[in-house]
């Protein structure tokens, strides 16, 4: 047998504890001379459930990465024609997207979720008659394009917008495999010159396809180059090393030299669960394989072996809508997930919150409870499982603004049982007036941010619009401060009056606006506003975790919007650089309100009709991530 030395040409290192682990680690080995053990820094393979696609996309297409893959097309269950939907995956929740102009499965497809092109593809199961119009996609809409060359559908693709491939797959005509491969500007298709493009081997069923339109590469396909892997380096195809499980109907995504096959048909034609991955020069089998397996599935095409999503398809007894995330790291990640706290005594929707509270110390305030229609003037403070009573407000108000903690609070704005110009101090047990704020602010609910002595109110206004009015608070008076750059209300704000950061929300006159919804973010450093990324969603009137760290750590969750279904249960994570969705909501809503961390977020209250308010408390646990080292063990 074998050394360690003789293999690596070094010896196992002797440590009394574990190094540093990072990726600069990865690989390595070692023995813990403390706990006696040997041990190493491994990938962990792993597949998670992400959220179900809206439909069935049997032989639907999908571009982008994975954690914002774009979906198109496909069909269900025989004889169900092909659809001409469009979902957008953001991590973990689906939404649509705007309709394709012709409905049809199995296309050509390339490009990134705001830029993107299908062509080809047949209208049903069992058609022989194929759509050969291009279609390209800007983030919103379909504009139809001209014909593709040479293809008809099944095949593989590669590439972007304006400088596309397609190889493989069924004829124009449908009738036969394709050895054709043609390339897309932008504008026009054309085959490329015979035979010296040609694919090695006429094959179907290809499907997927990575890379560029100079360095493409693709697997698998039928009805015999079930192995086969080929490389196109803008001129000619290369046979490189074969899978080690033949299959079809499937689809590699990915690049030349980082790719993934997850799932398809073997030659039985049973499915597979078998995840490969390559490296550039040869296929290995991961230890991770699908949950279950699948053929025909919406594939995330720009994915590699560290990220990839595979929804939809066919497990050969139905047409599921679950999705898989595939990962592979030195992180073991753990998802975000709420768990149901204790409810509120007073159902309220559009009320106040001291959102630097924690996950053990929330506080509610004033609000609107539907039904009787009525503001109500009731505190309550959140102890960690109950809610129990605190000092009412001096009149029934909803509303209203709120920031700081359960024992300092501060709550200002709102209407109608006090003037808008109303401001109140909190200590833990009853409210006193402080210093009024000079404009007025009637709809203030999430506008606020900050401490007692130390707050930030912007955007949310009166009736007649959004504003873009900002002020600071130092415990006894307001002070006029820069001008946000989009007029908005009703949207997601929290942090520091030195660090506060603003989503989403009603804005008319937005840039980006749908409808009278924006998506932008806007972050504030104690004097000037400037963009921050976009959110994933056109969305206003929901609930936010994060407090002090919100600029780097926040979670926003609920709320309602155009593009997606009206209270939703929809939470994003934002680390300061992206927004990426996360859990759900088990009671989806809106006008609710929240307070805590993002590692340990809480929300509660609102409505999901506007005909009631409610009463749920429900704690968040955000996302995870860990490094930890394998143990060594003998068998």
């Amino acid at each position: 047998m074998s050394e360690y030395e003789s293999i690596h040409g070094t010896r196992v290192k002797y440590v009394a504890s574990d190094p540093t682990l990072n990726t600069t680690t990865e690989g390595q080995v070692w023995y813990n001379s403390t706990s006696g053990t040997n041990k190493a820094l491994v990938q962990i393979k792993a597949f998670s459930a992400g959220g179900s696609t809206p439909t069935t996309f049997y032989y639907g297409s999908g571009v982008g990465p994975a954690t914002t893959t774009l979906g198109f097309g496909g069909t269900g269950p025989s004889p169900q024609p092909a659809h001409n939907l469009t979902i957008e995956y953001s991590g973990y929740v689906w939404t649509g997207g705007g309709n394709m102009n012709v409905g049809r499965r199995a296309m050509a497809q390339f490009g990134t979720p705001t830029a993107a092109v299908g062509a080809g593809g047949d209208y049903a199961p069992g058609s022989p008659t194929i759509n050969l119009s291009t279609e390209e996609y800007n983030g919103s809409s379909w504009t139809a394009g001209n014909n593709i060359t040479g293809q008809g559908s099944f095949g593989a693709s590669a590439g972007t917008l304006t400088a596309g491939l397609a190889f493989g797959g069924y004829n124009t005509a449908q009738t036969a495999s394709s050895t054709v491969t043609a390339s897309y500007d932008g504008t026009n298709w054309t085959a490329l010159p015979s035979p010296g493009s040609d694919t090695n081997t006429a094959g179907n069923f290809t499907r997927g396809g990575g890379g560029t339109q100079t360095a493409a590469i693709f697997s698998g396909g039928g009805p015999s180059r079930q192995l086969a892997t080929e490389a196109w380096d803008g001129s000619s195809w290369t046979s490189l090393a074969n899978m080690n499980l033949g299959r079809s109907s499937q689809g590699l995504l990915g690049t030349q030299t980082n790719a993934l096959y997850a799932g398809g048909n073997q030659p039985s034609p049973s499915r597979t669960a078998v995840t490969e991955e390559w490296d550039g020069s040869a296929w290995a089998t991961s230890s991770a394989s699908l949950a279950a397996g699948r053929n025909g599935s919406l594939l995330s095409q720009a994915g590699s072996t560290a990220a990839a999503t595979i929804a939809a398809g066919n497990t050969g007894s139905g047409y599921p809508t679950t999705t898989e995330e595939y990962s592979s790291s030195i992180n073991a990640l753990t998802g975000a997930a709420y768990a149901s706290g204790g409810n509120l005594s007073n159902a309220r929707a559009q009320f106040g919150s001291a959102k630097q509270g924690t996950q053990n110390a929330g506080l509610a305030f004033g609000g609107y409870v539907f039904g009787p229609n009525a503001n109500i003037t009731a505190t309550e403070e959140y102890g960690g499982a109950s809610w129990t009573s605190g000092g009412a407000l001096p009149g029934g108000q909803r509303q209203m603004g709120g920031a700081g903690t359960q024992t300092a609070a501060l709550g200002y704005g709102g209407l109608t049982g006090m003037p808008n110009t109303t401001v109140l101090e909190y200590n833990g047990s009853s409210w006193t007036a402080g210093g009024a704020n000079p404009a007025g602010v009637t709809y203030a609910v999430n506008s606020g941010a900050g401490t007692q002595t130390a707050a930030i109110r912007a955007g949310s206004g009166n009736p007649g619009g959004a504003t873009t009015t900002t002020q600071e608070y130092d415990g006894s008076s307001w002070t006029s401060a820069n001008a946000m750059s989009v007029a908005r209300t009703n949207g997601y704000f929290d942090g520091a009056q030195t660090a506060a950061i603003a989503n989403a929300a009603e804005s008319p006159s937005a840039p980006d606006a749908s409808g009278s919804i924006t998506k932008l973010t806007e972050q504030y450093d104690g004097t000037n506003w400037s963009s921050g990324t976009s959110g994933l969603f056109y969305l206003s009137s929901g609930g936010v975790s994060g407090g002090a760290a919100a600029q780097t750590a926040w979670m926003i969750a609920g709320g309602d919007g155009p593009n997606v279904t009206n209270n939703t249960g929809i939470t994003q994570e934002y680390d300061g650089t992206a927004f990426a969705s996360t859990a759900v909501l088990a009671t989806p809503r809106r006008q609710l309100n929240g307070g805590g961390t993002q590692a340990a977020g809480l929300v509660f209250g609102g409505t999901e009709a506007s005909s009631s308010s409610l009463t749920a408390t429900e704690e968040y646990t955000g996302t995870t991530s860990t490094v930890t080292a394998s143990t060594l063990t003998t068998s």
